[in-house]
Formats: structure tokens, C-alpha cells, sequence
């Protein structure tokens, strides 16, 4: 360790995150990086390795929960339950006990299993830099092979693990831009997309502590380089709403109520949409929040039919039932988590979901007497989550994906549980990890 003065900025490096975050942070990082050809079979359950892991941590973070090892449960957790637990009841009367109690218990252990391993194991600001600074270098680590894959048209992760382990291949999607759509190691572009577009306000918050120089600039590229091979509108909204707001927190520094005016000029908006247009403002959103006007047709259409859906099965949805839908409709996805959410399980499924990510994200919002730190590290979380949460309007998340999303909830309930010394008095760096220039 070399010693620097007291006025030396303190600079995480990735080995010090690595020994700083508990180790089950790490690994289900890890885990959700992992390919599909890593998953294993139990009759008919797929068993992937964050799935695996997750079933393994589910009860020691519950006992951690409410034995008050990580502060007293608030109402968020008890949403998240039943949330979870609302799920399973829907299963079961829409499958049955016996493939409910499956299908519901592994649709547990990647919503409320993920979502508490955030809860439990990032509790400090030091642990949530450590986080941010991992999943960044993911990123930029994914890219040295999803350049080439957008390039070359070889899918190197995906087809590396098939050609060791087997899988059905990689499914042939349409290139844009005369470049191929990058998997990286995930199931679908879009997925891949959205993973490195959720890290653009960390990345700027945390990893570059909200400054804009060359060296910033050139590490946000990185974010913005990774999500645009994907090549997909899903994960371009999520990169964009973080831009737009990272920017109006620049604009307006120093303006008091500037949260709020930002709220009453997006209502505003919606409203005049709404008058102007002869078509809803979420359809106008829809409608140009894709690559092409079939896309945005065929989302509107999924709007449409799926509300309609939500309307005659609202309490437990449809499970797994085909939704109904014109017969020239051939595909049975729902580019929407939130509607397919709904569908599926019931609005008071969504409601839960909705509300308990509401709550966390105006709690945190509302802290008063909060130091630089603790503002940039909050502005990190509720901005991601924004920028994912908006995003899900034309991206259903599935798979690793969907569970990156639930611990992403989960990684911003130390802000609620700080004292007020946490969050006006960081903890000396010096203590906790290596000095660096």
C-alpha cells in the first residue's frame, strides 16, 4: 500500500471491490453473466447457475431478514413478499397445485431470492460502490467479445460454451446496420442490451463520481458502446431516460423543487398527448420507441390485446394460457413486462411490484441532510431503476435479466435503512480498501 496525503482522492480498485462485497453479490453477478448452456435439468425445471444459487441463498437471507440482522423490515419487503406470494397463488389456480407449486417456486426464487440478496448484502455505501465498479467492469470486460461477434458474426461466448457443453444454438436474428445483433452471453440482444444500459447512471455517478472530463467521458463511452451493439429500442430507452435525467440533474443544480418541476413537465406532456393525439400517450410512446413501424405496429397490438386480457382476468391473470389475439398474430410474446406481468398473474401482482418500487424510490428521494456521496449513490439507483423500469414498457424481462432487475431493487435498501451519520459522514476509504491515485 503506498501512502498518499489526506487531501488524495481515493479511487476503488476492481480487486478491492471483489474483497469488499460478501460473496454472495459476487457470485450471482457472476451467475447472471452466465450463459444458458450452463443450465442443467431436473425433470422438466431448468436449473441455471443463478438459479441454483439463489435457491440456495433464499432462506439464510430470509432468517437475515427477520431476525433484524439488516435493520427492521419495511413495508417494500413486505411488498416484495407478497408480490411473490401473490404469483404462486396464481400459478396454482391457473395450473395447478402440482406445476403452480413449481412454476411459482421458481418465479420466487428469482424475484424474492434476488431481490434479497440486494437487500441483505449491500448495506453500506462502501458495498454499493463495490457493486457499481464490478458490474462496469462486466461490462467492458463483455465487450472484448461482443465487438468482434457484432463484426464477424461468430457468437464467441454463446457458441464457445455450446461447443463444450451443447445447447440448440444460437437463433438466427435479423442484423441492423449491417451489423449483427450482439448476445454477448445472454439469450436475446435486447437482454444483453438492457444489462449494459442499466449501468450508465452508476457508471457515471459512482465509477466516474459525477465528473465529465476525458477520462469520464471515455469510461461512459464504454456503457454507451456496449448497449448499442445490441442494436435494440429496448435497451436504447433504458440508456436514454438515464441520459435525459443524469442531464436535467446537471442543468438544474441549485433549483429548488426541480424533481417536482420535472414530474409537472412530464405530466403536462401527457396530458397535451393526450389531446392533441387520436391515439393514447403510451401508444405514442410505443409507437416510437422502435426500430421500425412494424415494430411499433405489432407493440401497439400487444397493447391493445393485452389490456384486454388484463380486463376479463384481472385478479389471478391467465398462468401460462395463450393470450387471445387476432389468428395473423402468430407470436405468443409480450414485448411489455409490465402488461405481461398483469396478464399473467393478476393486477394485484402488478400493483405490488409497482408500488413497492414507487415507495423505495420517493423514501430515498426524500432524504434530507444527505452529504455529496450519499446524493450521487442515490441519484446511481434511482435513475437506473428508472431508466429499466421505463424500458420494460416495449422489453419483457426474462431469465438473468429478470433477475438482475429484482436485485437491482434490493441493492437500494441500505439508503433506507442508513442512519443519519451514514449518510452524512462517509466511512474513511482509507480503512476499508487500498489507496490509489
Amino acid at each position: 500500500m503506498r501512502r498518499t496525503s489526506n487531501t488524495a482522492r481515493h479511487v476503488m480498485g476492481v480487486k478491492d471491490a471483489v474483497r469488499l462485497l460478501p460473496w454472495p453479490v459476487t457470485a450471482l453477478v457472476i451467475a447472471l453473466a452466465m450463459p444458458t448452456e450452463t443450465s442443467v435439468y431436473v425433470g422438466s425445471l431448468r436449473l441455471s447457475p443463478y438459479r441454483v444459487l439463489l435457491i440456495f441463498t433464499l432462506f439464510p437471507t430470509l432468517m437475515r431478514l427477520f431476525s433484524y440482522r439488516v435493520g427492521t423490515p419495511h413495508i417494500v419487503d413486505y411488498l416484495m413478499l407478497a408480490h411473490s406470494a401473490w404469483v404462486l397463488l396464481s400459478f396454482v389456480v391457473n395450473e395447478g397445485v402440482g406445476q403452480g407449486l413449481e412454476s411459482g417456486g421458481i418465479y420466487i426464487v428469482e424475484s424474492l431470492g434476488a431481490y434479497l440478496v440486494g437487500r441483505c448484502y449491500i448495506r453500506t455505501r462502501r458495498d454499493f460502490e463495490a457493486f457499481c465498479r464490478i458490474v462496469f467492469f462486466m461490462v467492458v470486460t463483455m465487450l472484448f467479445f461482443t465487438i468482434p461477434e457484432a463484426l464477424t458474426g461468430y457468437h464467441f461466448i454463446r457458441e464457445a460454451f455450446q461447443a463444450v457443453l451443447g445447447g440448440g444454438g444460437v437463433p438466427y436474428i435479423e442484423p441492423r446496420l449491417g451489423l449483427t445483433r450482439a448476445f454477448g452471453s445472454f439469450d436475446h440482444p435486447i437482454l444483453y442490451g438492457t444489462f449494459c444500459a442499466t449501468t450508465l447512471a452508476a457508471t457515471y455517478y459512482v465509477v466516474c463520481a459525477a465528473r465529465v472530463g476525458a477520462k469520464q467521458l471515455l469510461t461512459m463511452s464504454a456503457v454507451g458502446l456496449a448497449t448499442f451493439l445490441s442494436l435494440s429500442s429496448g435497451a436504447f430507452v433504458a440508456m436514454g431516460i438515464q441520459a435525459l435525467l443524469v442531464g436535467w440533474d446537471r442543468l438544474t443544480r441549485g433549483i429548488s423543487n426541480r424533481w417536482t418541476i420535472l414530474g409537472i413537465i412530464f405530466a403536462t406532456g401527457w396530458v397535451f398527448l393526450s389531446l392533441l393525439s387520436n391515439r393514447s400517450p403510451i401508444k405514442v410512446f410505443i409507437s416510437y420507441m422502435t426500430f421500425s413501424a412494424h415494430s411499433a405496429y405489432n407493440r401497439i397490438l400487444i397493447w391493445e390485446y393485452g389490456t384486454k386480457e388484463v380486463g376479463r382476468h384481472p385478479i389471478f391473470g391467465i398462468g401460462f394460457a395463450d393470450w387471445q389475439r387476432p389468428d395473423w398474430m402468430h407470436s405468443s410474446s409480450m414485448d411489455n413486462f409490465w402488461l405481461l406481468t398483469a396478464v399473467r398473474y393478476g393486477l394485484p401482482a402488478l400493483i405490488f411490484l409497482m408500488t413497492a418500487i414507487f415507495l423505495t424510490m420517493q423514501r430515498i428521494g426524500r432524504m434530507r441532510n444527505v452529504d455529496d456521496t450519499f446524493n450521487r449513490y442515490r441519484s446511481a439507483w434511482i435513475i437506473g431503476i428508472a431508466g429499466i423500469a421505463i424500458a420494460g414498457v416495449t422489453v419483457h424481462f426474462w431469465n438473468s435479466l429478470f433477475g438482475l432487475f429484482m436485485f437491482l431493487l434490493g441493492t437500494g435498501a441500505w439508503m433506507l435503512d442508513a442512519p443519519a451519520k451514514e449518510r452524512r459522514n462517509p466511512i474513511p476509504m482509507r480503512a476499508a480498501y487500498g489507496v490509489y491515485r
